[in-house]
This record gives structure tokens, C-alpha cells and sequence, in this order.
């Protein structure tokens, strides 16, 4: 699989609130290419308005924001969080980061130099839970060297994962479960377009490409994501 390269908006793109309706509609509903464009826009004002929306509803154009049985959403966390060692007392249960032959200070922060050439044992394995992915690859080194492990797409994915994983309770729940990740995946990896099973009259044009599962996806980062007060890692 081609890695994608996941480009931001930029401060000449126009905002959905600048946009007449008529041309919201129009932007959003016929794009099965272009969507990452407006999503790249849309999704940090959508879920800091409270709403869950699913890839689905959006799919369908519901660009109100509509909570999900009154849950606030939580973004999640990104990639640069759960790759960083320091983090990883924060991997959810039965997610298992690498381990290194290269030692990492507990006092510092960052990656530390490490390198691949640096992982003793892979952790959790990508395939055993992307089939069909890499499956010499743990989740953790496709975290932090994508180009060398898989693409930009299993390292969203990846960060999705952990995500589904680590924000589930109300007030912070993330608006994937395990399941649709890996349906993400699975639809990406085989067809080359998204189209969520809850759909059962199927997407039309408004199917998701690699770009636009990218952008969905990384554009909820940090939203009310915390995870609580990090252990001060230089105290005995």
C-alpha cells in the first residue's frame, strides 16, 4: 500500500461558517476524493461543539452537531503521544509497546535517539489487528517510523486503535470503537474506499479514500483528551 501524506488546512482555506449553505451541502456531500479537504476544516470546531458524529453520519451529510446519546466526544490522543516512552504507562490494557536495547532516561522526554535498529522486543504486532498488515511490525514502530513500517494510514489507524481503547468512558469517549478502526482498515486495505457497514443502502459517491479516513482521524487529536496528571518520572 502507497503511504498517503497527510496535508493540513491552512489559513487561506475557507471555514465552513464563511461558506454560504447551499455551498456547505454542495462541498460536502460530493466528494469522494476531495471530503479530506472540508473534514480537515470541519472537525475540530464539530467535535468542540460536543458532537460524536460517526463517519456515517457524516457520509449522509449531518453537519449539525447532533450529540451521540449525549456523550461528549474525546479526540484522542496522536501518534507523537503513544509513540513517546514516557507515555507508555498510558497504552491500554493488552497493548503492549516495544521494549529497547537502547536505554531511555525516565527524567527526559522525547523519543531519546531510538532508533529501529534499537527495538529488543515489538509489542503487540500490527497484523494481530490490521489483518493483512505488516506482520514484522509492531503498533509502536509503525507509530514512530511510518515511511519504514506501513504508511501514514496504519499509523493514524494504529493511533486510532489505542485510542478506541483508552477513551471510553462518558464525557470522554472516542467516537470509533475497535471494530469500525479495523473496518476502516479492512475496506482501505481491499478496495481502496471506506464505507462504514452501518450504511446498508451503501455510500454512493461519498465513499472515504485514504486521505479522508487520515484527516478524519487526525483532526480530532487533543480534544478533550486528557489522561490525567503525567507521574513526575524524576522523583525517587
Amino acid at each position: 500500500m502507497t503511504p498517503e501524506t497527510h496535508t493540513e488546512a491552512t489559513s487561506d482555506t475557507p471555514t465552513r461558517a464563511s461558506l454560504p449553505s447551499t455551498s456547505r451541502r454542495r462541498l460536502f456531500k460530493g466528494l469522494a476524493g476531495g471530503t479530506g479537504v472540508l473534514l480537515s476544516v470541519q472537525a475540530k470546531t464539530a467535535l468542540g461543539a460536543g458532537a460524536c458524529r460517526s463517519p456515517s453520519a457524516m457520509m449522509s451529510g449531518n453537519t449539525s452537531p447532533r450529540p451521540n446519546s449525549g456523550v461528549t466526544c474525546s479526540g484522542g490522543r496522536s501518534p507523537g503521544f503513544w509513540k513517546v516512552p514516557q507515555k507508555f504507562n498510558y497504552w491500554p490494557p493488552g497493548m503492549v509497546p516495544a521494549t529497547f536495547n537502547f536505554p531511555v532516561s525516565v527524567c527526559a522526554t522525547g523519543m531519546q535517539g531510538l532508533t529501529l535498529a534499537n527495538v529488543a522486543t515489538k509489542g503487540t504486532i500490527l497484523s494481530s489487528k490490521f489483518p493483512g498488515a505488516p506482520s514484522d511490525r509492531g503498533f509502536w514502530e509503525v507509530l514512530a517510523f511510518p515511511n519504514e513500517c506501513g504508511g501514514q494510514l496504519l499509523r493514524h489507524l494504529a493511533a486510532a486503535y489505542l485510542n478506541s481503547l483508552a477513551f471510553t468512558t462518558p464525557g470522554a469517549q472516542y467516537p470509533l470503537t475497535t471494530a469500525q478502526v479495523v473496518e476502516m482498515w479492512t475496506d482501505l486495505n481491499t478496495n481502496g474506499v471506506y464505507c462504514p457497514g452501518s450504511m446498508v443502502a451503501g455510500c454512493g459517491t461519498t465513499g472515504w479514500n485514504q486521505q479522508t479516513v487520515i484527516s478524519y482521524i487526525s483532526n480530532m487529536y487533543d480534544i478533550n483528551s486528557d489522561l490525567g496528571p503525567d507521574p513526575d518520572l524524576c522523583q525517587n
